[in-house]
């Protein structure tokens, strides 16, 4: 009897499954996710509440996105509050988010809009604009035009640094110490999380830059560094202060450069020195008590 009540219960399951998997395919229209409830219900002004994953001992954040806008906010002295979560996520699904006065606003490069536009910050002018635009999405990897069967048209050195960072042990011990629970269940818990998220990282480098030897892809890899290095015109990419591109090409590289050693970091302290300067640079102008060098 309670053999076939546990069948019945799993056939009712999945056939539950199988209908919310039918109705989203083929009735379902595609939208947007819906937008969450705000957190901070007793907000302040103009005072940009920033949730994002927590900080380690190294570095100020294992995110690229999160290091990103936060170097963002420190540039800009626009008025912020960290607030570090394991479990909130944006509209998205994803971190960083923040919430302005009330309103929810996913993704880094929409928030890097949305703060520039609320706060009057100025551009530069429409040359470089253009080509900071150009850097950012170098850095965050956005694939313009891209389909399945084409070439994406822009950087693949960004996807190549997380694959870098992803097969070293240390990054997933820096991970797991986010992660509330006892350190014995964790480092049951880590090598099965390190098989998952290699796959993925596999998965998203072959579809996104191609299928590439090891050898191959440091050669890519070398290219565009050398182009990033190339677009440093003085103390940083364009002059004496830091711009949204910096903070960009920033997150990107000191997430990947300083938390550890790594093939990564072998490969700028080998080639790239003058990337190493701008980094220490911007850590030296926004970061000084925040980064174990």
């Amino acid at each position: 009897m309670i053999l076939e009540i546990i069948a019945l219960v799993i056939i009712i399951l999945f056939v539950l499954s199988l209908l919310h998997s039918s109705y989203k395919t083929f009735i379902a229209t595609p939208g947007v996710n819906p937008t969450p409830k705000i957190h901070k219900r007793d907000f302040k002004k103009d005072v940009v509440y920033l949730y994002q994953f927590p900080r380690i001992d190294s570095v100020p954040n294992l995110s690229s996105f999160c290091l990103k806008t936060e170097t963002f906010l420190r540039a800009f002295k626009i008025p912020h509050e960290v607030i570090e979560t394991t479990n909130l996520r944006s509209r998205n699904g994803t971190l960083p988010f923040i919430e302005l006065n009330g309103e929810h606003i996913p993704d880094s490069d929409l928030i890097e809009l949305r703060l520039r536009k609320h706060f009057r910050i100025q551009e530069l002018l429409a040359e470089d604009e253009a080509h900071a635009t150009a850097i950012c999405r170098l850095a965050d990897n956005h694939l313009l035009g891209y389909t399945p069967k084409k070439k994406p048209l822009v950087s693949c050195v960004f996807r190549i640094i997380v694959k870098y960072k992803a097969s070293e042990d240390k990054w997933y011990d820096a991970l797991m110490r986010g992660i509330p629970g006892p350190d014995f269940f964790k480092s049951l818990l880590r090598p099965v999380i390190k098989k998952i998220f290699m796959r993925k990282v596999h998965e998203k480098t072959g579809l996104t830059i191609g299928n590439f030897t090891e050898e191959e892809a440091e050669m890519l890899c070398h290219k565009d560094l050398q182009s990033i290095q190339n677009s440093i015109r003085g103390k940083f990419l364009f002059g004496d202060k830091i711009t949204s591109a910096d903070c960009s090409v920033f997150g990107e590289f000191a997430s990947a450069y300083y938390p550890f050693p790594n093939k990564f970091s072998r490969i700028i302290d080998s080639h790239y020195p003058k990337i190493r300067e701008y980094c220490d640079r911007i850590i030296e102008e926004l970061w000084a008590d925040d980064f174990v060098i």
